[in-house]
């Protein structure tokens, strides 16, 4: 790790500089959610600062959530964007029903641009995530491939703000109060599914390119999932239903 070699920006902060760095391998997924950050001595030596400038950044990243001080342990990551942080914040005063919502509606306008632009490429590792999840036996690796598919699906919309919220709301509403137990329910859901799975309806609606149908495949899906945590979109989410 070296960034001794990258020039100083007079017009900014040297301190902002240096947050920016440490910001940049956060988000790259360099240093990972959990990730024991370098302690100054070593910072300061890579980025050719100061140990005080580099204390001045990491007090900023600490304030601004994405790191976190353990006196006596060290700096560790706690978030990897401070969108992240932000939809942390703001998710934990909502009720669980309207934090579902805002998500159902990212992955439905996800699914119309997937439907209407997603290559062949994306196309593919879809169905191949799709293929994998329906081969897991333990539920733990079964939901990780589920979700894998969800932000890959956001993602093939070509909106990279989509897909980075889609994916630090959903890691807000998994954790929320009165969602149940998450395990429980997607083996109830996983049981129910069998030969019409909404999943492969969204994998079909995508490959002919049919945007109302991966809306609608979309929807069912929330609806089946939100049935069994108690609620339903059926009122919250009306207009995206077919005729």
């Amino acid at each position: 790790m070296t960034d001794s070699t990258r020039p100083i920006q007079r017009h900014q902060p040297l301190s902002a500089q240096i947050a920016e760095r440490v910001r940049e391998r956060i988000e790259s997924g360099e240093w990972p959610v959990g990730h024991r950050v370098p302690g100054e001595h070593e910072l300061a030596e890579a980025m050719g600062t100061s140990r005080n400038t580099v204390r001045e950044a990491l007090r900023g990243l600490v304030h601004a959530g994405l790191l976190e001080a353990r006196p006596g342990d060290g700096t560790y990551v706690l978030a990897s964007t401070e969108l992240e942080v932000a939809l942390k914040r703001r998710a934990s005063r909502e009720e669980i029903n309207n934090v579902f919502e805002v998500r159902a509606a990212l992955e439905q306008y996800g699914a119309r641009r997937a439907a209407e632009q997603a290559n062949a490429a994306q196309i593919e590792t879809l169905t191949q995530l799709l293929d994998e999840r329906d081969a897991h036996t333990d539920i733990e690796e079964y939901l990780a491939t589920d979700l894998a598919f969800h932000l890959e699906l956001v993602r093939a919309s070509g909106n990279r703000l989509l897909g980075d919220l889609y994916q630090d709301l959903h890691q807000q509403s998994t954790g929320l109060p009165g969602e149940g137990d998450a395990q429980q329910r997607n083996t109830a859901l996983r049981a129910r599914w069998h030969d019409e799975d909404p999943h492969r309806a969204i994998l079909e609606a995508i490959k002919k390119r049919d945007p109302d149908a991966a809306v609608a495949a979309v929807t069912l899906l929330m609806e089946q999932a939100n049935t069994l945590c108690g609620e339903s979109l059926e009122e919250t989410l009306p207009q995206t239903r077919k005729p």
